[in-house]
C-alpha cells in the first residue's frame, strides 16, 4: 500500500476524442432527484484506494442493436441458450455477435434481418428432430443504431437518465460479461463469476461454496465510467453420489434409510422439491452415453425390483417381448448387481421414444458447478458466515485474484468494441468527519476515531423519568439452577447498578417467583401477581430464560405487548448467574430506555458546523419493510420509527402487515401508524405544532424504487402532515434512501484506517464512485468487530430545505453515535435501525396462535407451506391491536 500514486486525472481527459452526438433538447434535466449541492469540506482530506476501476476508453464503432425472436418467443432460457450456442447460429451471425440471453443482441456487423432453423437434436448428434418439436426458428431483426456517445452526454449533464441511455449502458453490462460468461473454467451467476479452482469450502449437508468475484460497470460522478469488483460467495451443490448427498441433506446414516424414510410421503416431497431439476449423469460400465446430462423430474413410486421395462436385444437393439425388472436388466445387461435396489427409482425430465426415463439413485452422480438456491440451515450458516468474512487485505487479494479471470487485457469481446479499463484501483478524495463527543448527565465522553467508549462511572442523559416501583422478576425452570435467593441478589445488584448509571429505584425489592414453562401463561402469572403486590400497574417485567429459543422470547414479547400492554426485558439465565457488572451495563442501556430514558447524546464537534439543536421543531421518520423467510406465508412487516425527544434520541414504533413479499409501504399502512405518533409526538415534544421540519429515512429499496418511494411513500406523509396541521403543512421534508446493499469497499492506507486495515469510523466517500449528478454517498459511521467493513450508501431523494453537504452528512454521522442500546456507534442512521429492529420484531404481533409454531425465521422450515416467493400484494390480517390506555405503543417497545 505505500506505493499508492496520486489520482489518476478525470474521465473526460481520457475520453476527449468522444463527442456526444445527442440532443440535450430531447432528454431535459439530468436528474430527477435532489441534485448534488456540492462537496463536504469538514474533517480530513485522505487519498482513499476503492475497489473500482476507471474506464478510459469507451466504443467508437457503429454499433447495430438487434431484436431477437427465438422460436415463439416464449421459450425457456435454457432453450434460448442451447439455440444461441448452437453451431447453426454461429454459422449465420459468427462469434463476435453479443446476446443478452433474452430479447436482444449486438454486434458490430450490419447483417440486415437473419432467419434460420437450429434443430437442437441434431447439434447434439441425435440426427434430426422428431416431428420438428425440437427444431426452433431463429429470427434476427436489425431495431436501431446504438449511441454511445449519449452516455457522455449524461455525465456531463447534459442530459436526464433516459432509455437511449439505459440501453448504452445495458450494452455496456453484457459486453463486459460476454468474455467471462464464454470462459469454460467460469461459472456465472448474473454479473458475478466463479471457478471449482478457485476458494472453496465445505458446509455440510452436500452444499460447498465457492468465493468468486463480482463485476459490475457504473456511470459515476467526475464525469466517469468505472468498473466496480468485490468479492462474491455463492452456494453449489457438491459434485458427487446423488445417494451420497440424500443422506447428508438428511443427516442419515445408510442407503437402506433412504427406503425405509421415503415411505412417508411428506417425506419424499420435501427430498423432491430441493432435488427438481438438478442436473446429474449415470454413471455404470458399459454406458454408451456417459456424458449425457439429465434433469431429475421426481422420485418414482417404484423401485429396481418392482419396476419392469422391456428387454431388448443387445444385438439389435429390438424389444423381445420380454419383461424385465430394473434390477435385473442392468444385472444381465450391464452385469451390475444393484447394491440398493429397493429405494425407489429416480425420473428424468426428459423421455425415449414417449416413454418416462428412470434411473436407479445409486447409479447417478450430481454434476458439478450447479448453484444451491435453497435456504441453508443453521450450521450451513454459520459456515457460510465464518467463510465470507475476511480482513481488508485477504478481500482485496480476492479481488485482485478475480479480476486475473476476467483478463480484461486479453478479451477480445473488449477489444473488438474498444472498451478499455484502467488496471489500477481508481483512488478518490475522501474526508474523514470530525468525530462527536458523547454526552452523558456527568461527563461528556470524546472516543475520537474509535468509535467505541464504555458506560464506567457514567449516568444515562435521562435516566427513567418516573421512579421504578412496581416491576416482577419471573424465572423459568432448567438446567441453570437459579433459586429465589441467588435471583434476590441479582435484583439488588441490578438496582444498584442501575441507580449507579442514574436510575430512579424505589427502596421497594422487586416481586419475585418461578413461572410457568408456558410463556403465555407465565407473562399472565407475573402480570397479575406484580399487579397485585404493589397495587399498581407493572411498569416492566423481567423475565429469566435458559436458552435463545427464539419462539419463546417471541410468545413473552407477543404476551407482553398485545395482551397486556408492558413493556418487558428478556435475560439469560446463566448470564444472569455470572452477574458481569458489564452485561448488567448493556442490559441496562434497553432497560432504560423501556422506562422512557435515553442512554446518551451526541455532542458534535465545533469543526462540524452542527451545533446538536435544531433551528425549527424537527421530526425523524425511519422506516423499514422485512419480509418472511423463503417458502414462508408469513405476511411483510412495515415499520415507522418516529423520534420523540428534541435531540432524535429516542424512537417510538408502529407497525402494520404490508401484503405478501410487498415492499412500498402502503397508503393506509403509512396513514394509519404514522397519524397517532406524530399526533402524539406534537403532543408531547412540539407543544402542540407540527414539525418545521422532517427528514424521512428509508431503508431497504434498490435504486429501481426510487421514484416510488416519491411517488407512493411521500404523499401519505404530506397527508398526514396536512391533517394534523388543519391545512397545508408549511414545514419541509427531507427524503433520504439508506442502503447497504452494494459492492463499494474502501481500502485505506495504514495511517488514515484503524488497525485491522479498515476505514475509520466517519470516512466519507462522495466522489469518483457516486453517482454522476445526484446527491449520494458512502458513509463508514463505525468500526468494524470483524471482516471488512461495509459503508452505507446514502441517496438523498428531496430536500426541501436545500441543506449544504455538511450539514446532512455530518448530522447522520452524529446521530449513528445515539444509537440507545450500544456503547460503539453504529453503522446506520438510528432511525432506520430501530425500524429494521421494529420490523422484526413485530412478527410476533401476528394474530395467529401459538400452537401453529414459527410461521418465519428461527425455527421455520422450508417446506412448511407452499407459498411461493414471488411478489403479490393479496390481503393479509392486520397485527394485533395495542391494549387500550396502556400507552406502550408510544414506549421503545421493540428495543
Amino acid at each position: 500500500m505505500a506505493n499508492i500514486t496520486a489520482p489518476r486525472p478525470p474521465f473526460r481527459s481520457h475520453l476527449k476524442n468522444i463527442v456526444s452526438n445527442a440532443d440535450p433538447s430531447q432528454y431535459g434535466l439530468p436528474t430527477e432527484f435532489t441534485k448534488r449541492p456540492g462537496f463536504n469540506q469538514t474533517g480530513k482530506a485522505i487519498q482513499l484506494p476503492v475497489n473500482s476501476y476507471e474506464v478510459t476508453g469507451l466504443p467508437q464503432a457503429t454499433i447495430y442493436q438487434y431484436d431477437v425472436i427465438i422460436g415463439n418467443g416464449a421459450e425457456k432460457r435454457m432453450v434460448q441458450q442451447k439455440a444461441w450456442q448452437s453451431q447453426a447460429r454461429r454459422n449465420n451471425v459468427g462469434q463476435d455477435c453479443i446476446y443478452d440471453g433474452n430479447k436482444l443482441a449486438w454486434s458490430l456487423k450490419n447483417y440486415g434481418q437473419i432467419k434460420f432453423m437450429v434443430d437442437l437434436d441434431q447439434e447434439q448428434g441425435r440426427g434430426p428432430s422428431r416431428d420438428g418439436k425440437n427444431a426452433f426458428r431463429v429470427h434476427i431483426n436489425p431495431t436501431k443504431k446504438l449511441d454511445i456517445s449519449v452516455i457522455m452526454a449524461y455525465l456531463q449533464g447534459k442530459v436526464q437518465y433516459n432509455n437511449n441511455v439505459l440501453e448504452a449502458v445495458n450494452f455496456l453490462d453484457h459486453l463486459m460479461r460476454e468474455g467471462p460468461s464464454n470462459n469454460a473454467r467460469l461459472v456465472p451467476v448474473r454479473r458475478s463469476f466463479f471457478a471449482r479452482n478457485g476458494q472453496r469450502m465445505d458446509l455440510g449437508g452436500s452444499i460447498e461454496v465457492f468465493r468468486g468475484v463480482y463485476q459490475s460497470i457504473r456511470l459515476a460522478q467526475g464525469a466517469k465510467m468505472v468498473v466496480n469488483l468485490d468479492v462474491a460467495n455463492s452456494c453449489f451443490w457438491k459434485p458427487q453420489a446423488l445417494i451420497s448427498t440424500i443422506l447428508q441433506k438428511n443427516n442419515w446414516r445408510d442407503p437402506s434409510q433412504i427406503a425405509q424414510q421415503f415411505r412417508n410421503y411428506e417425506q419424499v416431497r420435501a427430498t423432491q422439491k430441493y432435488l427438481k431439476k438438478l442436473s446429474v449423469k449415470a454413471t455404470y460400465k458399459g454406458n454408451k452415453q456417459p456424458d449425457t446430462v439429465w434433469k431429475i423430474d421426481s422420485i418414482a413410486k417404484v423401485n429396481a425390483n418392482d419396476h419392469r421395462i422391456m428387454w431388448r436385444d443387445p444385438q439389435t437393439g429390438k424389444e423381445t417381448g420380454e419383461q424385465v425388472t430394473v434390477a435385473a436388466y442392468f444385472s444381465r445387461r450391464y452385469n451390475l448387481n444393484l447394491q440398493y435396489p429397493n429405494i425407489p427409482l429416480i425420473q428424468m425430465t426428459k423421455k425415449m421414444k414417449g416413454q418416462p426415463v428412470y434411473f436407479p439413485m445409486e447409479i447417478l452422480v450430481i454434476v458439478e458447478n450447479q448453484r444451491y438456491g435453497a435456504k441453508l440451515d443453521e450450521t450451513q450458516t454459520a459456515n457460510m458466515i465464518k467463510f465470507a468474512v475476511s480482513p481488508p487485505n485477504q478481500r482485496l487479494a480476492a479481488i485482485n485474484d478475480g479480476k486475473s479471470w476476467l483478463q480484461w487485457e486479453t478479451d477480445t469481446y473488449l477489444k473488438n468494441y474498444g472498451l478499455k479499463i484502467n488496471n489500477q484501483q481508481l483512488i478518490t478524495q475522501a474526508r474523514v468527519l470530525p468525530a462527536p463527543g458523547i454526552k452523558f448527565k456527568n461527563k461528556v465522553e470524546q472516543p475520537g476515531t474509535k468509535g467505541r467508549w464504555d458506560l464506567r462511572q457514567k449516568q444515562f442523559v435521562n435516566p427513567n423519568p418516573n421512579e421504578l416501583v412496581s416491576w416482577g422478576i419471573g424465572f423459568f425452570g432448567g438446567r441453570t439452577n437459579l433459586d429465589k435467593g441467588a435471583i434476590e441478589k441479582f435484583a439488588m445488584d441490578f438496582v444498584k447498578a442501575y441507580r449507579g448509571h442514574g436510575g430512579a429505584v424505589s427502596n421497594n425489592k422487586p416481586f419475585i417467583q418461578k413461572v410457568n414453562d408456558d410463556p403465555g401463561k407465565a407473562v399472565e402469572e407475573l402480570f397479575q401477581a406484580t399487579g397485585n403486590n404493589f397495587r399498581r400497574r407493572p411498569q416492566i417485567l423481567v423475565f429469566l430464560v435458559q436458552n435463545r429459543n427464539a419462539q419463546h422470547y417471541l410468545r413473552i414479547k407477543k404476551s407482553c405487548d398485545k395482551r397486556f400492554g408492558v413493556v418487558s426485558q428478556v435475560m439469560q439465565a446463566a448470564q444472569v448467574q455470572k452477574g458481569n457488572p458489564q452485561y448488567y451495563s448493556n442490559v441496562l442501556m434497553k432497560f432504560n430506555a423501556k422506562l422512557g430514558g435515553a442512554t446518551s447524546q451526541a455532542v458534535p464537534d465545533r469543526t462540524s458546523g452542527n451545533s446538536g439543536s435544531f433551528p425549527v421543531p424537527t421530526l425523524f421518520i425511519g422506516a423499514d419493510v422485512s419480509h418472511a423467510s423463503p417458502g414462508s406465508d408469513q405476511p411483510s412487516m412495515a415499520a415507522l420509527t418516529v423520534s420523540y425527544d428534541r435531540f432524535g434520541g429516542r424512537y417510538a414504533a408502529g407497525c402494520q402487515t404490508n401484503g405478501i413479499r410487498v415492499e412500498m409501504i402502503t397508503d393506509s399502512t403509512m396513514k394509519s401508524t404514522l397519524g397517532p405518533l406524530i399526533s402524539n409526538w406534537m403532543s408531547e415534544v412540539g407543544g402542540g405544532r407540527a414539525p418545521g421540519q422532517v427528514y424521512y429515512m428509508r431503508d431497504g429499496v434498490s435504486e429501481g424504487q426510487f421514484m416510488k418511494v416519491i411517488q407512493e411513500e411521500v404523499p401519505p406523509i404530506r397527508a398526514v402532515l396536512d391533517k394534523l396541521s388543519n391545512g397545508k403543512w408549511p414545514g419541509k421534508l427531507t427524503v433520504v434512501v439508506a442502503s447497504k446493499r452494494h459492492h463499494i469497499r474502501a481500502f485505506p492506507k495504514q495511517s488514515d484506517g484503524d488497525p485491522k486495515g479498515n476505514p475509520l469510523p466517519g470516512t466519507l466517500i462522495e466522489r469518483d464512485v457516486t453517482q454522476p449528478n445526484e446527491f449520494d454517498f458512502f458513509l463508514y459511521s463505525h468500526i468494524a468487530l470483524q471482516g471488512t467493513s461495509r459503508p452505507v450508501h446514502y441517496t438523498v431523494l428531496l430536500d426541501e430545505a436545500n441543506h449544504p453537504p455538511a450539514a446532512l452528512q455530518n448530522m447522520i454521522y452524529e446521530h449513528c453515535y445515539q444509537y440507545m442500546r450500544s456503547t460503539t456507534s453504529v453503522s446506520l442512521h438510528p432511525a432506520v435501525y430501530y425500524a429494521h429492529l421494529a420490523s422484526n420484531r413485530a412478527k410476533a404481533h401476528e394474530n395467529v396462535p401459538a400452537s401453529s409454531g414459527p410461521q418465519g425465521g428461527a425455527g421455520f422450515k422450508q417446506g412448511q407451506s407452499a407459498s411461493s416467493d414471488t411478489p403479490r400484494s393479496s390481503e393479509v390480517p392486520s397485527l394485533l391491536t395495542w391494549p387500550a390506555s396502556t400507552r406502550v405503543e408510544y414506549s421503545m417497545w421493540y428495543i
